[in-house]
């Protein structure tokens, strides 16, 4: 189970512990103290650059041959890279990271109904017949975990002589697919939350104009709102609010043959082979937020 980030908490004010001889200091104080410096630079990120990858994060599949065609898989990897979820975090994949698609297929076909968060309906719910696809979208997210179990007091209602907690706490990451159902064809996704995409290209005075609204806006458009806030196209129900998105994935499909089974995928060579390295047809990494560095802009904006 996750535990609560204090980052996530709606904007209050903060301070700084100030230290002084003789102080006495426990856990809370310690933890005040990174609590306050993490915000100051999540803060900061958040509203100089907004939220989404920084760097890359690509999404490739790799066909898997069975033993026969029929037991044929596909390999979805998510490159190393860097992003910055809703709240200003930091996410780092420091390797390559791997997902079975057709193991994760088959065990939410197999599922009964309310027996998991997934079931087969929600196969056929993400089926679009126009296209003959499954479209599922691949979502980054912030997961701190926990590391280094070591002895100590026990903290709440408990009385115990060997009680630990965790000695480090490690800034990790969850990667998840969210099915994604009609309309069809699937809807433009809109970016995450950006108070400048009303500058546009009016004429410089009136860009001008809009900037300098947008940053009066921004506090509000880029704090923390509550998840209801959040846009549903682009975070819907089972992705957490401040993940960030960074690929859609469509899985070619057939009709469910009734209406206890889902849509059959097609796992087949010829399906998942790539037009060129790191290409593959079913793969969108430009649905994502990308954001770009001083020195790509300024190559961007060079005559």
């Amino acid at each position: 189970m996750k535990k609560s980030d204090p980052l996530l908490k709606p904007n209050t004010e903060f301070e700084r512990l100030h230290y002084a001889t003789g102080e006495l200091l426990g856990a809370d104080d310690f933890r005040d103290e990174q609590t306050y410096h993490r915000r100051q630079l999540a803060r900061a990120l958040l509203f100089l650059h907004g939220s989404g990858t920084i760097a890359g994060l690509r999404v490739v599949a790799q066909h898997l041959p069975g033993s026969d065609p029929s037991l044929d898989d596909v390999e979805l990897e998510v490159e190393p890279g860097l992003a910055l979820d809703r709240v200003g975090r930091l996410i780092e994949v420091p390797r390559p990271a791997c997902l079975r698609l057709r193991r994760w297929y088959d065990f939410i076909a197999n599922q009964r109904p309310d027996n998991e968060k997934l079931d087969v309906d929600d196969l056929q719910s993400a089926f679009h017949p126009v296209e003959g696809r499954v479209i599922a979208d691949v979502f980054l997210t912030f997961h701190p975990c926990d590391r280094g179990y070591t002895p100590a007091f026990a903290s709440g209602p408990f009385d115990a002589l060997d009680a630990s907690q965790p000695s480090r706490i490690r800034d990790a990451y969850e990667l998840s697919l969210v099915l994604r159902p009609p309309p069809d064809p699937p809807a433009p996704l809109p970016g995450a939350f950006d108070p400048w995409a009303a500058i546009g290209d009016a004429p410089a005075a009136d860009r001008l104009a809009a900037a300098q609204q947008a940053s009066l806006d921004a506090w509000t458009t880029l704090s923390l709102p509550p998840p209801a806030a959040l846009p549903a196209a682009q975070n819907p129900t089972g992705a957490d609010a401040t993940a960030v998105l960074i690929a859609r994935l469509s899985i070619p499909a057939g009709p469910a043959p009734d209406n206890d089974s889902a849509p059959e995928p097609d796992w087949s060579a010829g399906t998942w082979a790539d037009t060129a390295p790191g290409e593959n047809p079913n793969i969108d990494n430009t649905v994502r937020n990308f954001l770009l560095p001083p020195a790509a802009l300024g190559h961007l904006l060079s005559p």
